[in-house]
C-alpha cells in the first residue's frame, strides 16, 4: 500500500526551501492533513478517570497536531515539518527541531517566526524555551565524542554553552560503551520550584538544568552559574529517557519522572519501566512494569494536574494513561508511526485552545479482554542477530544462528511470516543432498511443558528451494510464549567456513495485520532501531540526506 501524501505539493516545496536557503513560505494549509485519525485510534478513553486535555504529538513522525481525547485534530501545522520534538509555547506558538540542522518556532498560523541554524553540528532530542525568553538546544558537533548545549537569544547570538566533555569526568567510565557518542543527551528540563530547594538544597535552584543522558545511563543536574555537575543519579537505569521534575502546580512536587527503557531485556524479559525518584536519596517512590509494555527507544512518562501518567511507548506505537493505581484512562494506538514523544496540555493552555468549545467526551469501552501489547515484545530477533546472506542468487537478512529460541508476548489476532529455505548449489556442494535439510518451528505457553509444532518441512533439491508462509497465532493471542526455530541438516559439519551454510531462516516477523500494513507503507516494520529520525515516507530527496546524515551522527545507522 502506498503512502498517502499531503494534499499538494507546498509543504514539501516549503520544506526543501527551509533546508536550502532557511526560508518559510509564510502560509497555512487549511485543515488537518489526510488520514490523521478521527475517533478509531483511540482505544480506551474513561471520562470519569482520564484528565481531559489536548494531545500534542507528531503525524506521521514529523506533523505537528494537537487530538481532544476522542482522537480528532482540532489543530495542525503541515507545513512545520520537524523531527524528534515539538514544544507547544503558552502564545500557540511551536518549538521544534527541524529536519535540517535548525531549531525552528512557527505560530498558530503555520507562519515560520523565528529560526536558528547549528552549521557544523546536529541539533537533537530537544530544545525548550527557557523562562528568560531565550531557547536551550542540545547539539552533537561533529568530530566530537560528547553533546553540547547551547543557549541562544532571539537575535540567534550564543549566551551560553556547555560541553559535556568539560564537566562529566567523573560520570564517563574509562571504556565507554559508546566512545562516539559518550553521553546521547535525550531530554533537557529548566527545574521549577520545589520544595527540595525552599528547604535549603541548593543543588535543586529554580533554573539549573536536569539533564538525562541515555549513553550514561545517568540523570544529572548542572548548575547554571558554574557548569558543575551538582547531582546525579544512575542506579537501576538502562539508556532512560525524558527526565521530569514535577512542578508545584502538579501533585507530588520535586519527584522526578523517568522512562526507563531497559533494551538489554529484549534477551530477558523485555519490559520497559516508568519511575518516579525522590531525588533527596535516589529511591524509588514508584514504579510500573508489566509484561506487553517495551520501548527499547524513545518514551516519555508525563505526571498530570490529577494525579494520572500520560505514558509515550514509541516502539509500542502508543500513548497510554494511567490512573495512581495502575487502572488505564485513556489510550491512543497508532496503526501507521511511530508516536513522538506526546503530551497532554490543559484545555486554557494557550489563548486559541481556550477559545474552542469545550470537547465532547464520547467514552471508549475496549471489546472484553483487551490488552495491547507492544510490537517489540514480540520481534523475534534485533539487528544483531541477523546477518546479509546470498540465497538462489537473492540477497535476504537472515538470521545467524539456525536454531533459535525467543521469549515473546504474543499479540491480539497476530500471525507469523515465515521466509526458509536452502542455496541449491552449496548444498550440492556440501555432499549433502541425501539428507537435506527440515525446517520446524515450535511455540510453548509459558506454564506448559508442551512443545506446539506449527511447522514442519524439509527442503530439498526437489520443488522450491525458498518457501514463505504466514501461520495464524490468534489461539496464543496475549500470552507469554517461548517460539523456536530450527534448522536439522542445514550446516555442512564441524570446522566448515560460514560461506558453506546452505539452510536458512529469514527473520520470523510476528505482526498484527496493522504492523504488516504498516510495514507495508514504508511507515516502519520489524527493522528499525532508531529513535531520533523521521519516518521516510513523504520525505524529499533533499530531507533524506539530511536524516541519513543526522542519524549516522547519532550512531543509529552506519
Amino acid at each position: 500500500m502506498k503512502k498517502k501524501r499531503l494534499p499538494n505539493l507546498l509543504p514539501a516545496l516549503c520544506g526543501v526551501l527551509a533546508l536550502i536557503a532557511g526560508a518559510g513560505c509564510g502560509r497555512k494549509e487549511a485543515g488537518p492533513p489526510p488520514s490523521v485519525p478521527a475517533t478509531e485510534w483511540v482505544t480506551v478513553y474513561r471520562p470519569r478517570l482520564a484528565w481531559t486535555g489536548y494531545t500534542l504529538t507528531l503525524h506521521e513522525a514529523r506533523i505537528p497536531v494537537l487530538l481532544d481525547m476522542n482522537g480528532r485534530t482540532v489543530h495542525s501545522w503541515p507545513e512545520a515539518r520537524v523531527k524528534s520534538r515539538v514544544r507547544l509555547l503558552p502564545d500557540g506558538s511551536i518549538l521544534g527541531l527541524g529536519l535540517g540542522r535548525q531549531v525552528v518556532e512557527y505560530d498558530w498560523e503555520g507562519r515560520k517566526t523565528w529560526e536558528f541554524r547549528t552549521p557544523g553540528a546536529i541539533p537533537h532530542h530537544d530544545v525548550i524555551r527557557l523562562a528568560n525568553g531565550n531557547t536551550l538546544v542540545v547539539i552533537l558537533r561533529e568530530k566530537e565524542p560528547a553533546d553540547t548545549l547551547l543557549e541562544v537569544d532571539r537575535a540567534g547570538r550564543v549566551v551560553w554553552a556547555w560541553r559535556a566533555g568539560e564537566h562529566l569526568g567523573a560520570l564517563i567510565p574509562a571504556e565507554p560503551d559508546h566512545p562516539h557518542d559518550l553521553t546521547h543527551v535525550n531530554s533537557v528540563q529548566e527545574l521549577p520550584e520545589n520544595p527540595w530547594f525552599k528547604a535549603g538544597d541548593r543543588r535543586f535552584r529554580p533554573g539549573h538544568l536536569l539533564v538525562s543522558a541515555r549513553n550514561l545511563n545517568t540523570v544529572f543536574v548542572i548548575d547554571r552559574a558554574t557548569g558543575a555537575v551538582v547531582w546525579s543519579h544512575r542506579e537501576g537505569l538502562a539508556m532512560q529517557h525524558e527526565a521530569l521534575m514535577n512542578g508545584p502546580d502538579l501533585p507530588r512536587p520535586g519527584m522526578i519522572q523517568l522512562f526507563n527503557n531497559r533494551p538489554r531485556s529484549f534477551a530477558t524479559d523485555r519490559r520497559s519501566e516508568l519511575l518516579e525518584i525522590d531525588p533527596r536519596d535516589g529511591s524509588v517512590v514508584w514504579s510500573y512494569r508489566t509484561a506487553g509494555f517495551f520501548s527499547p527507544t524513545g518514551g516519555v512518562l508525563q505526571t498530570l494536574p490529577n494525579g494520572n501518567r500520560l505514558v509515550t511507548s514509541t516502539r509500542g506505537n502508543r500513548v497510554f494513561e494511567l490512573t495512581p493505581g495502575g487502572d488505564l484512562a485513556w489510550e491512543w494506538v497508532s496503526p501507521r508511526y511511530e508516536p513522538v514523544r506526546a503530551v497532554r496540555v490543559a484545555p486554557d493552555f494557550c489563548p486559541q485552545l481556550a477559545r474552542l468549545p469545550p470537547q465532547v467526551r464520547t467514552p471508549v469501552t475496549p471489546p472484553p479482554g483487551y490488552r495491547h501489547i507492544d510490537a517489540e515484545s514480540y520481534r523475534f530477533a534485533r539487528q544483531g542477530s541477523r546477518t546479509r546472506a546470498m540465497v538462489e542468487g537473492t540477497k535476504r537478512q537472515v538470521l545467524k544462528q539456525e536454531n533459535d529460541c525467543r521469549d515473546l508476548v504474543l499479540p491480539r489476532d497476530g500471525a507469523v511470516r515465515l521466509g526458509y529455505g536452502i542455496d541449491r548449489q552449496r548444498l550440492r556442494a556440501a555432499g549433502r543432498a541425501a539428507r537435506p535439510p527440515v525446517f520446524t518451528l515450535r511455540l510453548r505457553p509459558a506454564g506448559t511443558e508442551k512443545d506446539v509444532e506449527l511447522l514442519h518441512d524439509t527442503v530439498g533439491l526437489d520443488g522450491p528451494a525458498w518457501r514463505e508462509t504466514t501461520i495464524p497465532l490468534g489461539a496464543y493471542a496475549l500470552l507469554p510464549v517461548r517460539m523456536c526455530v530450527q534448522i536439522d541438516g542445514g550446516q555442512p559439519g564441524e570446522g566448515a567456513a560460514p560461506r558453506e551454510r546452505f539452510a536458512y531462516w529469514e527473520q520470523p516477523w510476528i505482526g498484527t495485520a496493522a504492523d504488516f500494513a504498516r510495514a507495508q507503507g514504508g511507515s516502519g516494520g520489524d527493522g528499525g532501531d532508531g529513535d531520533d529520525g523521521a519516518a521516510t515516507g513523504d520525505l524529499t530527496p533533499e530531507e533524506r540526506e539530511v536524516r541519513r546524515k543526522h542519524l549516522k551522527t547519532l550512531g543509529y545507522v552506519g
